[in-house]
Parts: structure tokens; sequence; C-alpha cells
């Protein structure tokens, strides 16, 4: 079936940005239209127990299976309802549930999962928008007369992914992205929740406010400072006292409590050219110490923020890393570059570049982090390179094209760069490098690419 990308599609943690109503061409307006949510619950944790039924019925948790080292990255309920929860230590996890299964993240097995789940959507809709590894949104507008309903929709997709996949998965209907969202997240687990044009408001009303999509932690703090605990309380507010808190943030927050989705909070376009940035950090599960590993790392992180400078149709020019050492003390460094880019080539030299000037021989690093600022939208006159890298950029936006639409189908890791530790430097490097210089960086190229087959 036809795939529809355009840039504000996304493979990100769920947040406002990734939930936007985006303008598709249609004249229905957006009460007229139907949106389903999927979920897959506990996903990491439910494929490995899928492939080893002697799993069933014992608390699960997929991370931290290295003594107590790393984070958990997903538990199953078993595991949850002894604290166990994503993004804890590995010491704490075991000090909740000493008898829980550790497991190692097995990335691979579960994108390849995810691909063929979201292959098996578009049987639904020809919109389906994989939202991270194991969420999806579908517009299922046009598709209801034929199943007989969202209802009907929802518990056919269900059935298909426990039929084929045996896994197990909550769906989420409503009247935009945002209350789709909301009602799987209120039928968890395995449920099937649907919530009807001019019903949301009624039932977020008695929901904290921490419970609704965009509101974290330090946002709920600072609403109960002002004696708001609720989203009906939140949606009931006087304008002004929240607007005088939160400013612009205020209003949008009481449209979402009362389940009216506004669009994105704030435009790329309306934000001052020294605010613009784009950039991403990792905690290591693992300290590292070689420098080889950490330019790994830092080629993932290249991709991750080149692909989304792409996706926003931009271009930066000053290239920024952040290093942090075990004991927390945290170095950044910049570097503007020769020219404005959005390749990803040229941000891992620089990337690299900036390591090797910065980074302390045989200290443990805890985490790295990478961004691109000084961005502007691309012109057309951005190509115009000297005639001797003029055909490698053409032939990169392609390829950059290309690994694009695939993530966006299959999501981040269906592709990705196979070098690991390839490079390395030889003779021709000069004292500092060449970050433009593909040769001379010993950067990689189309042949150092892997796929994972879907």
């Amino acid at each position: 079936m036809a795939w529809h990308h355009d840039k504000h599609s996304r493979h990100a943690p769920l947040s406002l940005a990734v939930l936007e109503n985006v303008k598709r061409g249609s004249s229905l307006g957006d009460t007229e239209r139907t949106f389903l949510h999927i979920d897959m619950d506990a996903f990491f944790a439910s494929v490995e127990i899928r492939d080893n039924p002697l799993l069933e019925g014992k608390p699960v948790a997929v991370g931290g299976s290295n003594g107590n080292r790393g984070v958990i990255t997903a538990a199953n309920y078993i595991a949850r309802k002894y604290g166990l929860k994503a993004g804890m230590t590995a010491v704490e996890a075991r000090r909740r549930c000493h008898h829980a299964i550790f497991l190692p993240v097995r990335g691979p097995k579960y994108t390849y999962v995810s691909a063929r789940i979201m292959a098996e959507l578009e049987r639904f809709s020809p919109d389906v928008k994989p939202l991270s590894i194991d969420e999806a949104s579908l517009e299922i507008t046009s598709w209801l007369k034929l199943y007989g309903g969202a209802r009907q929709i929802g518990e056919e997709v269900k059935r298909t992914i426990w039929n084929k996949f045996r896994l197990p998965c909550t769906v989420g209907i409503g009247p935009n992205r945002l209350v789709a969202k909301m009602a799987a997240n209120l039928g968890k687990p395995d449920g099937l929740k649907l919530i009807r044009e001019g019903e949301a408001a009624d039932i977020f009303a008695p929901l904290p406010v921490d419970k609704m999509v965009g509101i974290g932690r330090a946002t709920s703090q600072a609403l109960y400072k002002i004696g708001i605990h609720t989203l009906g309380q939140l949606a009931g507010a006087p304008t002004s006292l929240v607007k005088s808190r939160f400013g612009i943030l205020g209003p949008v927050m009481q449209k979402l409590a009362r389940g009216e989705w506004s669009g994105r909070m704030r435009k790329d376009e309306d934000r001052e050219p020294g605010e613009k940035s784009i950039g991403h950090q990792r905690t290591l599960g693992q300290p590292i110490s070689d420098i080889e590993e950490m330019k790994e790392k830092l080629v993932a992180l290249a991709e991750m923020v080149a692909r989304r400078v792409r996706r926003a149709g931009m271009v930066g020019k000053k290239l920024t890393l952040t290093v942090r050492y075990t004991d927390f003390m945290t170095i950044s460094h910049q570097s503007r570059l020769k020219c404005v880019t959005d390749d990803e080539d040229i941000i891992i030299g620089n990337a690299w570049r900036l390591l090797c000037e910065v980074i302390e021989p045989g200290r443990e690093v805890r985490l790295l982090g990478l961004s691109l600022g000084s961005l502007g939208p691309k012109q057309e006159d951005d190509r115009q390179l000297d005639l001797f890298f003029a055909g490698r950029k053409l032939r990169n936006e392609d390829l950059y094209r290309a690994m694009d639409d695939l993530r966006d189908r299959f999501g981040e890791r269906v592709i990705a760069r196979a070098m690991g530790r390839r490079w390395q430097p030889n003779s021709r490097d000069r004292s500092r490098g060449d970050p433009i210089n593909p040769l001379a960086r010993g950067v990689p190229t189309m042949a150092d690419y892997h796929t994972v087959s879907v």
C-alpha cells in the first residue's frame, strides 16, 4: 500500500510534536475523523516471553543482565508489580525483585518484529505512522464502513496482532491522535478503549495532571503549587492563572486536558535563529574509556541528529559535543563548520575531531551528546559546492532520502552504519583532520551500510 511521508512524521519518544495532526490535503474536519493508536504491551519483554515459554508467569526484565551494571529497558507486568520499570538501574531492580529474570537487550530482534507489525497494520489504513518501536498511530476514518465501526476495527487489529505475532497490545480510538493515545494509556494492558467525540473532557477530568501526554514531572509539580492536581481542575482553571504561570503553554495544556488537539505547541520557523538547535544525548549502559567505542556511539548520534535536521528542512553550522565523565564532570566543545550542512558524513567527521581534541585518554565516560545549531531553512544555494564535491553531495542526498524513507516505514534501526571500529587514522590525516574530505577522514560510504531484512 502507499506510504504517506511528510516532514512532520517522526520516530522518537512520544511527544506533542509527534502527535501533531498534520495536513493531509483532506477536506474532512477534525470532528469527522477517527484515529487508532496501538501500543505493544511491555514489547521487549513480551517478545522474549513469546520466544521462551518457560518465562511465562515470571517477573521478566530486559536490560541489566550484566550483574549490577546497566539499566532496565522494559519489564513485564508481573515485574512491574514489584516496582520495576524502564530506566531503573539494575542495582535498584535487583533490590526490589531479586528473583526477577534479567535478559540482555536484543535490539535487532525487536526491530525486526516491529517492522513486521508496522507492515501488517497497513491492512487497516494506508496512513500508518510509527511513533516508536512499539507504538503507531493510524487514521481509520475511511475504513469505518468497511469494518462496521471503530470498535470493530480495534478488535480486528488486536486479533490480527495476536494471531500473527502472539503478542499482546492495547488499542485506543478517538477523534484525534491525542485522545487515541490517551485512550490506549487508559486501556492498558491488553485492552481496547474507545473515546467518542465530546467524551474526552469527562473521562480525563479525574486523572492526575501527570497522566496527560506532554505534562512531565516538573510541570506537574508547578501545577500542584497553584492548586491544580487533576486534568478537570486544569481544564476549568482561569486562563489568566495558568497563562501567568506557564505563558503560552498554559492555554495549550488546558485544551489538552479537554481533549482538544491544538497542533504543535511552537513551530520551528517561529523560533529565533539563536534558539534553533537539534541534538541527541545518551547515557551509556556501561561507562567506556576506549575512544574508538566513543566514536562508534557518536556515529549513531550523528545519524539521528542529521535525520531530524533533514526532516525539518534545515541546515546548521555549529556543532556541539557534550561529554560527561563518571564523576559527573561535564564538558562541551563547539566548532563552527566550514559551511552549513545536514550531511551526516560531515557531522561524523567533525564530531570525531571534537572528541579527539577534548577527551582525556583512559578516563571513563558515561554520557555522550551531539547537537547541530545555528539552524536555518535549507536553500538551493546550500548545495553549491566546488566541482570536486558536487557529485558526492548529490549522491549522498539521494542515499539519505532513501534511508529516511526506510526508517519512516520500518523504524530507526532498520538501516544503520556497520562501521563500528572500522575507521582508522592514516598518514593522509592532517594534524586536526579534514572534516570535509571523506577520503581523508575515512568516513564510510554506501558500502559501509547494512540492513535488517523485513
